[in-house]
């Protein structure tokens, strides 16, 4: 079996990315691999498609999480890890991911304009993750001049105070998705921004499992476990949400292809599970390559 590791992109996830595929590339021993960099490699990776047997995609954010790289490998016939093409537009759009989860029955942020704003608000990229250009907002003035500064279309959403709680999702047979342990996220940051998840100072306790009621635990996997499979996520997702005073869960976002690094979650909470990483991947290729 070859495997082809795509990486790179062209977002503020780039280094995450790299990172990830790392990870990624020393989990699979079990086969020879190439790790190709996009937009650098894009070509060669083309050119030597014809010798790989299916495609590992290791971009955060636009490029693989968008589904532009799966779409590239259906056009060279090649297999994919990871979700459908369809799975990762949807979850890569945060507003078309919130219409999905809301007909559910699952809190999300009310959202604004930048007119009729209530303060304070969380303003983001709409496509996008890992927190990248992300903040809290307390006055119109403020928010103005942050929305000067950016280029990517960005969403405006209710600030929603509460503990934060993230949950990885694993297929370790195809079509039965199961949560893994919930991590609890105590930022020392206003909120767990871009250097609270990749800060080699761990600025935020991640506590996994989190010391919360049996009860929670369960609201909170069955609530990943409902986001995978109404947005068609295969194998693995990481879902993130904020749990208010009165114990209303709110839906925040959903990783297609969540952080792989050593700092990152889902290793984590897999980790705690007694799930092999390594293992993981080996069965998703071969059944990949069997079907």
């Amino acid at each position: 079996m070859r495997i082809a590791i795509i990486t790179g992109g062209e977002t503020g996830e780039r280094d995450v990315s790299i990172a990830s595929a790392k990870n990624v590339a020393s989990a699979i021993g079990f086969a020879e691999h190439e790790t190709f960099v996009f937009p650098e490699d894009q070509d060669r990776f083309i050119e030597n498609a014809s010798k790989f047997d299916l495609v590992i995609p290791v971009i955060h954010g636009k490029g693989a999480e968008d589904g532009a790289v799966q779409q590239l490998c259906e056009s060279l016939n090649l297999p994919f890890l990871f979700s459908p093409i369809e799975a990762h537009k949807i979850g890569i759009d945060k507003v078309l991911t919130n219409e999905f989860v809301a007909r559910a029955g699952i809190h999300v942020a009310k959202r604004f304009s930048r007119r009729n704003a209530i303060f304070p608000v969380f303003v983001k990229p709409r496509f996008g993750g890992s927190s990248v250009h992300t903040a809290r907002i307390e006055s119109k003035e403020e928010l103005e001049a942050f929305l000067e500064s950016m280029v990517d279309e960005m969403m405006i959403e209710g600030a929603v105070s509460g503990r934060e709680f993230t949950v990885g999702v694993v297929e370790q047979n195809p079509g039965d998705p199961e949560a893994l342990p919930v991590i609890e996220i105590v930022p020392k940051n206003a909120f767990f921004d871009y250097e609270s998840k990749y800060n080699a100072d761990h600025l935020a306790d991640e506590i996994c499992p989190a010391r919360i009621e049996r009860t929670l635990t369960k609201q909170l996997q069955d609530a990943a476990i409902a986001v995978h499979t109404l947005i068609g996520a295969t194998h693995v997702s990481r879902s993130d949400f904020i749990v208010t005073d009165a114990g209303e869960i709110y839906f925040l976002e959903i990783n297609t292809i969540p952080g792989m690094t050593d700092a990152s979650l889902e290793p984590k909470m897999l980790k705690t599970a007694n799930i092999s990483f390594e293992g993981l991947l080996e069965k998703w290729c071969k059944n990949l390559i069997v079907v």
